[in-house]
């Protein structure tokens, strides 16, 4: 094979700044030079040159090179050899570079070179964890900080179809925030080219061996308002706790005798017990605490310990949030962005009990106290001087006055859960196992043989490409298989149809046996959920399952993935019901967010039929179809309705088709629409709602333009947006503005409603958020006045006037329902099986009484 050009390194010999990449691409080889940037073409080298300008970073100032100096095969670092290179020969030849050029910073980029350099990588930890990083070299004469390599943004920096970045997206591909991100590391790696030191922070970790050093450290600390509390577990139990009063001073306390396990010298119970105490004590008193992800720490700590915390300050992860929605939260980023402190969560990953002293552990437990107390200061100090339009206390208003208040309404909602009517859970898991089996058999018949349709089987592949000759497409996914059945299946026989459709039906009913009718409640027999609070980029939330002490299963159900319609899961809803004496109160946003797109368009036709509690979905079929209100079938008004969602937030006929094709079986509706179906019901909506184009997105076009990519929602939620400019930026502007100001609004209006609720002694408790719905757990005498306090706060007006959209005031009404379970019913005619047990039940106590 003949060998690729050999690509050397360039730049002064005398450079500060070394770049080192992985190994040269096309246009390298065509050139014979690193990270080349060519005119017209989009490239690893043209991205790091904007990056470089944006950083005022001159390239030409920059020793730029890569650990490989010629082109792979097929640029694939593992044929490598089939040019009879080695990457170790490759190494030792940078080295030479290095050692010639002694840089005071080196940058590198990608996994290979972060190996290559800095030796780190190669344990359970790659460049995403590693990028960002300040560190020294593998042989500690140099220093630098990894990052991403440019390439890795190459799927988003060209001009792609709507089809193309979606199925980048879905591959896992980076997001173009991230070129952001590479470009705050280049700006670490700028601030230590001026001098050839390393100087990494410089942390006291102490760890406490009794109860007079932990009094000692409180004692220096005294004068301090503010701590930073983590705690570490060991199967969910906690193991230590670790206190900061500052970045550079942090103790490890353990709360078990862990010392003892490893032969050193124990602590005795009454010393134990007495360093319990001195935290209690703290935590229960006037200090203010901050913490990351704390929910977690203080249920914790509340649960297992009998440690309650008085003071809730701030949560690093929910700043973290609020200041760049689009950018990961966890500590590992956060530390990345806001300190020098080098990745350092693999000592937990890596740590073994029977191997590792005790100490390594509680060391990283302190440094995590310590680190948290850093980011917290930066970001604070980054949140206090971030200018707001509209909002000149941005801080005090939004993150401590809205943002911060969360935690507690979020903690108290996960300790509600709902009681389980365990009979009707088991009949269930019987009915949907005669489901599947039925649902087998028949798709076994049709196929002639028997298809294993999970996922990871190749069954469905060989039947769907195989036998069936479908299209080939990646994979037999749902969005794949519903995409079959919409475009390709008109003029085959219907057992075609059938076969895919039954495929889809058998994996959702396993599914659902197993996650949804097979969940265990927490140990007291409640059905609890866990809320991410900031689980997307508007602020919504998000659910997952317990991870319980020392118990092996999960438990609990995540509450958000149940259905509420249709004819698979929404029966899930029938087993979890109110205490003796109570009923589930569920109160919705009234069509929340289309009365909010109106309210920015301009629409006052479409706000008044809001006023008149006209069926805006029942009119938007009726203008698509061109058919009377009265001939508008439920099939029709479905589409209506998916089809306001889409136009609303310029949704393509590619999406509209998938909404409606996977929505209408996941409730029922014998409907599917092609895509060419799909584009011209598109057609047809704007033409009837031209305000949405012209008024609305028009407007946040402009002010993306205007106001460096920003918007803010009326309660001055803010968001900076780093995708490229184009049709996917839009989309999600156009989106974030209703889907975060109404769940926003909800909050809020809840967290006023319990305080009235506390005050009034009305027993009632909030159960579930789903974004626009608070689902109440309430004593059925006070119903009528929970309904009437809620309903009340919800319709507070929402003031736009400090919106970047700026508007007037709009009112959001709200309706309730009331039930004896949580599947959306009224008492009077419920026949719902869980419901008419406990109606039977509450009649019986009533006439008793």
């Amino acid at each position: 094979m003949e060998l690729p050009r050999y690509v050397p390194g360039i730049g002064p010999s005398n450079a500060k700044m070394m770049f080192v990449g992985e190994a040269p691409g096309k246009s390298e080889n065509f050139t014979g030079l690193p990270f080349v940037e060519r005119d017209g073409e989009y490239s690893a080298g043209s991205i790091l040159t904007q990056v470089c300008r944006e950083c005022e970073i001159d390239r030409n100032e920059v020793y730029i090179t890569n650990v490989v100096k010629r082109r792979p095969p097929d640029n694939k670092l593992k044929r490598l050899s089939e040019l009879g290179i080695t990457i170790e020969s490759q190494v030792d030849q940078l080295w030479e570079e290095i050692n010639a050029i002694k840089p005071y910073c080196i940058v590198t980029f990608g996994n290979l070179a972060l190996k290559a350099v800095f030796g780190k990588g190669t344990g359970h930890s790659g460049i995403m964890q590693w990028r960002g990083s300040y560190l020294p070299t593998l042989h500690m004469d140099y220093k630098g900080v990894a990052t991403i390599h440019p390439a890795a943004l190459l799927s988003r920096e060209g001009e792609l179809e709507d089809d193309q970045y979606e199925r980048n997206k879905k591959r896992g591909q980076l997001s173009y925030a991230y070129r952001h991100i590479l470009k705050l590391d280049l700006l670490k790696a700028k601030r230590h080219a001026d001098t050839p030191n390393y100087d990494p922070p410089k942390r006291v970790l102490e760890i406490a061996r009794d109860h007079i050093q932990v009094q000692r450290f409180l004692d220096t600390y005294r004068d301090k308002d503010i701590v930073s509390v983590d705690i570490e577990v060991k199967r969910a139990i906690p193991f230590c706790i670790a206190l900061a009063f500052n970045e550079w001073h942090a103790l490890s306390i353990p709360l078990l005798n862990c010392f003892a396990w490893q032969g050193q010298d124990g602590i005795s119970d009454n010393v134990l017990a007495e360093m319990w105490r001195l935290v209690a004590e703290l935590l229960d008193g006037p200090v203010r605490v901050i913490g990351q992800n704390f929910k977690f720490d203080q249920r914790q700590l509340a649960r297992l310990c009998g440690i309650h915390v008085l003071n809730f300050y701030c949560d690093t992860s929910l700043l973290a949030h609020s200041l760049h929605p689009e950018f990961p939260k966890s500590l590992t980023f956060t530390t990345s962005i806001y300190t020098d402190e080098a990745y350092y969560k693999d000592e937990r990953k890596e740590f073994d009990i029977k191997r590792d002293n005790i100490d390594r552990y509680l060391t990283y437990n302190a440094r995590d106290a310590a680190v948290t107390f850093e980011i917290f200061t930066e970001m604070e100090k980054d949140a206090r001087d971030l200018k707001v339009p509209g909002f000149p206390n941005w801080y005090d208003e939004f993150i401590l006055g809205h943002v911060m208040p969360l935690h507690t309404f979020y903690y108290d909602l996960e300790d509600v859960g709902f009681k389980v009517n365990h009979e009707r859970q088991k009949e269930l898991q019987k009915i949907y196992s005669a489901r599947i089996d039925n649902n087998q058999n028949e798709l076994d018949e049709l196929a002639g043989w028997h298809v294993n349709v999970s996922g990871s089987s190749k069954d469905p592949g060989k039947l769907v490409y195989g036998q069936l000759k479908f299209p080939i497409r990646k994979g037999t996914s749902e969005e794949v298989l519903f995409a079959l059945i919409a475009n390709h299946s008109q003029r085959r026989p219907s057992s075609h149809k059938r076969m895919l459709e039954l495929i889809l039906h058998i994996r959702k009913l396993k599914l659902n046996r197993k996650k949804v009718f097979g969940a265990s409640p927490d140990y007291d027999g409640r059905m609890r959920t866990v809320y991410t609070i900031a689980g997307t980029e508007t602020g919504r939330s998000s659910t997952k399952i317990l991870k319980p002490p020392v118990r092996p299963e999960k438990l609990g159900l995540p509450f958000h993935t149940i259905t509420k319609h249709g004819d698979v899961g929404v029966e899930a809803r029938e087993f979890l019901i109110p205490d003796d004496g109570y009923v589930i109160v569920e109160t919705d946003m009234s069509q929340a967010e289309a009365r909010i797109v109106a309210h920015f368009g301009n629409d006052a036709r479409l706000l008044k039929l809001f006023e008149e509690k006209a069926d805006v979905h029942t009119l938007t079929s009726s203008w698509i179809f061109g058919v009377p209100t009265n001939q508008v079938t439920k099939e029709l008004r479905f589409i209506g309705k998916i089809t306001r969602h889409a136009g609303n937030y310029d949704l393509q006929k590619r999406r509209l088709a998938e909404l409606v094709n996977t929505d209408a079986k996941k409730y029922g509706i014998n409907i599917s629409i092609s895509e060419y179906k799909a584009e011209k019901i598109l057609t047809k909506f704007h033409s009837y709602s031209p305000s949405i184009r012209e008024v609305f997105h028009a407007e946040v076009q402009r002010a993306l333009r205007d106001n460096n990519r920003t918007l803010i929602n009326p309660f001055g939620r803010y968001r900076q947006f780093f995708d490229r400019w184009g049709k996917e930026l839009f989309k999600e502007s156009y989106a974030h503005l209703p889907q975060s100001t109404v769940p926003d609004q909800l909050r809020q209006a809840g967290i006023r409603a319990i305080n009235r609720y506390r005050n009034g002694h009305i027993d009632a408790w909030f159960v579930v958020e789903a974004h626009d719905a608070l689902v109440g757990i309430v004593r059925e005498a006070d119903v009528d006045a929970y309904v009437s306090i809620l309903h009340e706060e919800i319709k507070r007006p929402i003031d736009f006037s400090r919106c970047t959209i700026k508007r007037g005031e709009l009112v959001i009404p709200a309706e309730s329902k009331v039930g004896y379970c949580y599947k959306e019913c009224n008492i009077k005619n419920c026949t719902n099986p869980g419901c008419i047990f406990l109606h039977d039940l509450a009649k019986r106590r009533r006439l008793a009484a």
